[in-house]
């Protein structure tokens, strides 16, 4: 039957579509694309299902992000990924091995890269594949892909590596920074932020948000108290997993309004994530 080998690559298909998008919507609407392609091919002879669907599903990516890239450039603010939870259908990528290439800081990172370059990087050092399979799905030659990934690692050098995953000490260390956030207390954040810590904000121009990365610890700590007291008096915190790292979700009313990630560095927060644009949260629930 042609559902079960696509069933078999359905969570692959998502985890590349996601890293290549960095949308949770769009990725699933590639994954649906790719069935309703897949279906059209009954019938047909394809030796290895798994290789024709992650070739489709890449060049489907490529041509999706570089029609997406001039929305990039024009988009108002920082752009941040769409936040991926685990424990939701929609996040079955997030059961992968590679987690460490789901976290915000990896994101970001392939932002830099063309879409072309994104895909052969992605398929050489997330997905582990063959510079031939990758030239075959890209139409480069072998020599092309792997000149790609050896300048896509050199424009990437110097950014930090992915932080380690969530522990019961980080997991501690979210719930600190909750509390103190929760009472706007500058002292508590700054005692919980690393000397160089960092926040990205992403409103997307629907909501109001920091135009641009906020640093070092005292600037975060009051920037976080400051919009305390903009926040609904009936906003409720929960502790969750954002993109394979520590984060919280804010609610009011039973309506998701901040996702927020972070990168914890020992004991102390190191990196802030929130993103607030409401179309990215538009697939998060409550209580998950």
């Amino acid at each position: 039957m042609m559902i079960e080998p696509f069933n078999e690559q359905r969570a692959l298909l998502f985890g590349i579509a996601y890293r290549m998008l960095g949308r949770v919507s769009e990725a699933e609407d590639m994954v649906q694309e790719i069935w309703l392609r897949w279906q059209a091919r009954a019938g047909a002879e394809i030796v290895s299902p798994k290789a024709w669907l992650v070739a489709a599903m890449t060049r489907l990516c490529i041509d999706q992000l570089r029609s997406a890239r001039r929305e990039r450039e024009e988009y108002y603010g920082i752009w941040l990924p769409e936040p991926l939870m685990a424990g939701t259908e929609r996040s079955s990528a997030q059961q992968l091995e590679m987690a460490e290439s789901l976290t915000m800081a990896f994101m970001l990172m392939l932002e830099r890269l063309e879409p072309v370059e994104r895909a052969v990087f992605l398929l050489r050092e997330v997905f582990d594949y063959d510079y031939d399979d990758i030239a075959a799905m890209v139409g480069k030659t072998e020599v092309n892909c792997r000149q790609i990934v050896r300048r896509a690692k050199q424009e990437l050098q110097g950014v930090p590596p992915a932080p380690a995953p969530p522990t019961a000490q980080a997991r501690r260390v979210v719930e600190q920074f909750m509390t103190a956030a929760a009472t706007g207390e500058v002292k508590g954040l700054l005692a919980l932020l690393t000397d160089d810590a960092v926040l990205y904000s992403d409103g997307g121009g629907r909501v109001s948000a920091a135009g641009r990365p906020i640093l070092t610890a005292d600037r975060v700590s009051r920037f976080l108290a400051g919009i305390r007291s903009r926040q609904p008096v009936d906003t409720a915190w929960q502790l969750v997993a954002i993109n394979g790292c520590p984060g919280i979700l804010m609610s009011s009313g039973g309506q998701i309004y901040n996702a927020v990630a972070m990168e914890i560095c020992g004991e102390r927060v190191k990196t802030i994530y929130i993103i607030r644009n409401p179309e990215k949260l538009k697939h998060l629930a409550t209580g998950r």
